[in-house]
C-alpha cells in the first residue's frame, strides 16, 4: 500500500533529527513509527471496545450533568420532593 503524507515543518525537522541520530532513511523511520502508533491506537480501541465503563469514561457524557450521586437510587423520593415543592398548596 502506498501512502502519501504531508508533514508540518516541526515534524519534518524531527524526522530529520531522528534520521541523523539513527542513521536510518525516512521510509524506515516512518514505517517503524507508524507501525508503533497503529499498534498503540489499536490496543486502545480494543481495550475500550471490550470495556463498556472505559468507553463511557472516554465519552463526553461523563460530567455533563449536575446532580446528587444517588439520583437513580433515590429517583422516586426525588420525584416526590420535586412534585411536592412545585405543587405545594401553601
Amino acid at each position: 500500500m502506498d501512502i502519501t503524507i504531508h508533514l508540518e515543518k516541526e515534524q519534518a525537522d524531527k524526522l530529520k533529527y531522528i534520521q541523523q541520530q539513527t542513521k536510518q532513511d525516512a521510509s524506515t523511520v516512518l514505517n517503524r513509527s507508524l507501525a508503533e502508533a497503529i499498534d498503540a491506537y489499536y490496543q486502545q480501541i480494543r481495550a475500550s471496545h471490550h470495556d463498556p465503563l472505559a468507553r463511557l469514561r472516554q465519552s463526553k457524557f461523563i460530567g455533563c450533568f449536575k446532580g446528587e450521586p444517588d439520583l437513580a437510587t433515590n429517583s422516586k423520593e426525588n420525584f416526590k420532593a420535586i412534585i411536592n415543592e412545585k405543587y405545594d398548596p401553601r
